[in-house]
């Protein structure tokens, strides 16, 4: 590059950087003119808006309130309703359970007498049945005597007596 064309660049950035040194003062000017416009024009609105925003949350206060008012109502008639039927429900199962439990219980003695009935029965069949074989006992005791006899005669050397015949 040439010194005559490096001035001229010089010489153009020389005046660029003058030129937007002066427009540079006049924009800030012209934003603080504009930043000052805006606060006035905001200022007066900023009242009712802030009016406006109180407003809006005390009546959607109200709302709420009335809202959750009816609900808790709602709730507390459900929840008595509901206790109403559940009670009822628990009465009627109470009665059927009672009634149950009384054919359970019938059962259950009518079933006891029957087994005390056979039990009795088995008692008296045992009974004659030990009074049986306290006979038979009893003659096979006879008899085991009789046959030690003549087993301490054979032992002794005796002959045997002759049997009776019963």
């Amino acid at each position: 590059m040439d010194s005559e064309l490096r001035e001229a660049f010089e010489r153009l950035a020389g005046d660029l950087r003058t030129e937007l040194r002066s427009f540079e003062a006049g924009f800030r000017a012209a934003l603080g003119e504009l930043a000052t416009d805006l606060r006035a024009e905001i200022r007066p609105g900023d009242a009712e808006t802030r009016a406006y925003v109180e407003a809006s949350v005390a009546a959607s206060a109200a709302e709420t309130r009335a809202y959750v008012d009816t609900s808790a109502a709602e709730t507390r008639a459900y929840v008595v309703a509901s206790a109403a039927e559940t009670r009822a429900y628990v009465d009627t199962s109470a009665a059927e359970t009672r009634r149950h439990f009384d054919v359970v219980a019938e059962m259950l003695r009518s079933d006891i007498r029957s087994l005390a009935e056979l039990m009795a029965m088995s008692n008296e069949q045992v009974e004659g049945k030990l009074t049986e074989h306290g006979g038979r006992i009893r003659g096979l005791e006879g008899r085991v005597l009789g046959l030690e006899a003549p087993v301490s005669t054979l032992e002794e050397g005796r002959p045997p007596r002759p049997r009776r015949r019963p």
